[in-house]
C-alpha cells in the first residue's frame, strides 16, 4: 500500500481543511475575500474535504474543477502568497510528513495556475 494512503486518514484530511479555513477566515487579508466569496460554509467545507481526500487518499469524491471555482474570486498575487503562507504550516501540523509534502505541492500547483488569472 502506498505510504500516503496508509499514513493519512479522513480524520487528518478533515483536520487540515478545518484548521486551514479557520486560519483563512481569521486572516486580515484572506478573511474578507473568502467571506464574500463563500455563501455556504458547510457546503464549501464538504467540497474541500472531498477535494483533499481525492488528492491525498485517491478517493473519487471530488467531481469539480478546482480552477473554475476561483474564476470570480478577486485574488491578487499577494493573496495567493498569503494562501500558501497559511497552507504550508497547516499541512505540516495536521498531516504525516509525506502527505504534507504532497498537499503543499498540490496547493503550489493550484496557486501557480491561479497566478495566471490574478490581478
Amino acid at each position: 500500500m502506498d505510504t500516503i494512503i496508509s499514513d493519512t486518514t479522513e480524520d487528518s484530511v478533515t483536520r487540515l481543511v478545518e484548521r486551514f479555513y479557520d486560519r483563512v477566515r481569521a486572516d486580515d487579508r484572506l478573511g474578507p475575500i473568502f467571506t464574500s466569496a463563500v455563501s455556504d460554509w458547510d457546503a464549501h467545507m464538504t467540497v474541500m474535504r472531498d477535494f483533499w481526500s481525492a488528492v491525498l487518499l485517491d478517493t473519487e469524491r471530488y467531481r469539480g474543477c478546482v480552477m473554475s471555482s476561483h474564476f470570480d474570486v478577486p485574488l491578487t498575487q499577494a493573496d495567493l502568497d498569503r494562501f500558501l503562507e497559511l497552507f504550508g504550516p497547516t499541512a505540516t501540523e495536521t498531516l504525516p510528513p509525506y502527505a504534507a509534502k504532497r498537499a503543499i505541492a498540490a496547493a503550489e500547483s493550484i496557486t501557480q495556475g491561479l497566478r495566471r488569472m490574478a490581478r
